[in-house]
């Protein structure tokens, strides 16, 4: 009789895991035509068009792959320095290779002659100075102490994560302090530092040719010093039929990038570079300037290419739509996968306090920088521009203290 209760009881559980699942899927449906709808929407209406149209389906498709291959630079980064697991960073860099190829194709055409005497239209290519370095070292020990990138956070939001509100509040503070602080650092190093597009010096051929070299040597170092743990080659169930194989397992990394690099050149060619910065930083110093705490005058912030964070005419920007759609592209993903899972950290206030001061690290590195890992980094080193090399000279060591800060014993 006990048995009989027993097994009755795992039948009902069993079932209702299958209707909760059904459930979700449904509701994934339902949001992911909702997506298509809004997309629909804003192409029909005055004022808005085709750029806050396709902003909504590349923002969301972004989130999709983001989540489904867990393409997070921070995240896959830790992987490798703690376990060797190469995977992610080989995927990060599959990405920017193929985004550049891809953008350099797009130059080429708008620009056949790079040394025409003008930037391409609204690329990420901005002056190079120790303010990068700074800038990226604040990102870099943000990305560890908070736990994520802000395009990680985002994504992680869609999933559940109420850690990473905590980030992305703290990244708006930060913001609100790179405003205080960026008058002095741009009349120190900015004003007067030279903006470095690589096209403009080697051409197209010899610049495209050069960060492919960089980029494949370090494939080759990241490979030769890594591992694939063999327990977890195959991520996806080879016996899995369409469509329940998009959504059991993750996708490989390889794979997430190169879907990441061409949502950034399709989006690139109809809108402009991927950033996820723009928007949060608006706010923030709309924010301050409600408040009367931030200067009068920003010298020169809002003529650099990059995530710019200056007032526009409507109060939802693209670059706003842009991440609302990451947030739910990843979220429909999460659901559709059973992965989404509401979720409050162990010691909640101790987790949330690390996040809020990750956050301001991060968002100070992103203001000063012009920019993140997305934005001055992976759009930055795309366009060809100098600047996402000297941001990924702080970025990494950056990282590597912030880790060894938190964990000394698994960054050794």
């Amino acid at each position: 009789m006990d048995i009989d209760l027993i097994e009755l009881s795992a039948l009902r559980i069993g079932n209702d895991s299958q209707n909760s699942g059904r459930i979700a899927k449904i509701l994934s449906g339902i949001l992911f035509f909702t997506i298509l709808i809004g997309a629909y929407f804003f192409h029909s209406q005055a004022g808005y068009g085709r750029e806050f149209s396709i902003s909504i389906l590349a923002g969301s498709a972004l989130g999709f792959a983001m989540q489904r291959s867990r393409f997070c630079f921070f995240c896959n980064f830790r992987d490798y320095y703690q376990s060797g697991d190469p995977r992610g960073v080989l995927g990060i860099l599959a990405a920017i290779a193929i985004s550049t190829i891809g953008t350099f194709a797009i130059f080429d055409a708008w620009i056949p002659s790079p040394n025409a005497g003008y930037l391409p239209p609204n690329a990420f290519i901005g002056p190079v100075h120790f303010h990068l370095i700074l800038g990226g070292l604040s990102f870099g020990f943000g990305m560890a102490i908070s736990g994520s990138c802000i395009s990680g956070h985002l994504y992680r939001i869609g999933e559940g994560s109420f850690g990473s509100i905590s980030a992305l509040i703290g990244a708006g503070f930060g913001f609100i302090l790179g405003f205080l602080s960026w008058n002095s650092l741009y009349s120190l190093w900015v004003a007067e530092a030279s903006v470095v597009w690589l096209p403009s010096n080697l051409g197209y051929a010899g610049s495209l040719g050069l960060i492919l070299l960089v980029l494949l040597s370090a494939a080759f170092w990241v490979s030769k010093r890594g591992a694939i743990p063999e327990e977890s080659i195959y991520l996806i169930n080879p016996k899995s039929r369409f469509p329940a194989s998009i959504f059991e397992g993750r996708w490989p990394s390889w794979f997430g990038g190169v879907l990441v690099g061409l949502i950034s050149i399709l989006y690139y060619l109809r809108v402009r570079p991927i950033g996820v910065t723009s928007e949060l930083g608006r706010i923030a110093r709309s924010f301050g300037n409600q408040f009367a705490i931030l200067p009068e005058r920003l010298y020169g912030l809002d003529t650099i290419a990059g995530c710019a964070t200056k007032q526009e005419a409507h109060s939802l920007t693209i670059n706003g739509i842009f991440v609302l759609s990451l947030v739910a592209g990843s979220f429909v993903s999460s659901l559709a996968s059973d992965q989404f899972k509401p979720s409050v950290p162990q010691l909640p206030w101790l987790k949330s306090s690390f996040a809020f001061v990750g956050g301001i690290f991060l968002g100070w590195g992103a203001c000063v920088s012009v920019g993140c890992t997305f934005g001055t980094f992976f759009s930055g080193i795309s366009a060809g521009s100098l600047s996402g090399f000297v941001f990924a000279i702080g970025l990494i060591p950056g990282t590597l203290f912030g880790s060894y800060l938190l964990n000394p014993k698994a960054s050794s």
